[in-house]
């Protein structure tokens, strides 16, 4: 069970709307939280890791989650992660901290970075409440920031009363199998990446094995335009931040259909086909750069909650493609 004092630090970085979304929040905040909290110290999950990532730091209790003081007298759980699985962009995820989440708690993290001196850290991750694009990315003389995913959240009940699009009696859904939707998402992320070289910063394609989840929920679905297949659109059900409800898997169309108004009509359309209570959201990670699939997602009736956010202490590197703001 976590003490009062973490679940109060947790709250604290959380959305803002996580109490008005949902009533059972303490509950579903404390389930989230916990995996992550039992591995402080946990040895036996740090050595797997440890074995699965095969760089040169033995002691597997540096692998594990920490509980770090912070010369402020605060504290903060964290631990060692890797972009994309990439060994050469390490950081530090901060999991929980009674810091404040603002200017003057971001810099007291700076802290834990020197615990993981073993890993070479690039820079810290932390999840702020709100939108922290542009002029509100928390900033100062001690460290630079820059948002790395927006949390883009909104209740499914009212994404249901959206006025439709234009688009949405053109749009279908059709139930995918997971192999050959997961080749027609590799297909869609190649061509796409022809223009945006950047693409596997903002997300991967969907594996089969991932699709299979989707489909086992009968939420994995070939998008369907005028008679023709047009991409493929999955979720699942995934309770996270505190909110229940679904995350959107994947969500691809193919050249011909982008730009073209028919994301926002998927959404509807996908939102329809939810098995949702009372209080469960649709929510996903975007990255600030995805500016179609961010304006799909507000038109949607979804909104920015929360953002991973990049925090790079002066005397470290940060990040690299993150361009940071000071």
């Amino acid at each position: 069970m976590i003490d009062e004092e973490v679940l109060t630090a947790f709250k604290a970085w959380s959305p803002e709307q996580l109490a008005s979304w949902s009533p059972t929040w303490r509950e579903e905040l404390t389930r989230w939280a916990a995996p992550s909290l039992a591995l402080i110290g946990d040895t036996t999950w740090g050595g797997a890791v440890r074995d699965a990532v095969q760089l040169p730091v033995a002691d597997p209790l540096l692998w594990a989650n920490h509980r770090i003081s912070l010369r402020s007298g605060g504290w903060a759980i964290a631990g060692i992660r890797f972009r994309g699985r990439d060994i050469k962009k390490p950081f530090v995820d901060i999991i929980a901290t009674s810091a404040t989440p603002d200017y003057s708690g971001i810099a007291e993290l700076g802290d834990v970075l020197a615990h993981f001196e073993a890993f070479a850290p690039l820079c810290l991750r932390v999840h702020l409440p709100g939108d922290a694009r542009g002029a509100a990315a928390p900033a100062g003389p001690s460290f630079a920031s820059v948002p790395d995913q927006l949390v883009v959240a909104g209740p499914v009940a009212q994404m249901t009363k959206q006025a439709r699009s234009p688009r949405f009696d053109s749009v279908q859904l059709a139930r995918a199998v997971p192999a050959d939707a997961a080749a027609r998402v590799r297909e869609i992320y190649d061509e796409v990446r022809h223009s945006k070289p950047r693409l596997d910063e903002w997300a991967t394609p969907s594996s089969s094995d991932s699709l299979a989840d989707a489909d086992e929920e009968a939420l994995l679905f070939d998008i369907v335009v005028e008679g023709r297949i047009a991409g493929v659109v999955a979720a699942t059900r995934d309770n996270a931040y505190g909110f229940t409800g679904f995350t959107v898997e994947e969500i691809a169309l193919d050249s011909a259909h982008r730009r073209r108004g028919y994301g926002l009509a998927v959404l509807q359309h996908l939102a329809q086909r939810l098995p949702a209570d009372a209080y469960d959201v649709l929510w996903g990670h975007i990255h600030p750069d995805n500016a179609p699939s961010l304006r799909n997602a507000l038109a949607s009736g979804r909104t920015v909650v929360s953002s991973l956010v990049w925090a790079t202490p002066d005397g470290y590197p940060g990040m690299p493609g993150a361009q940071a703001v000071r």
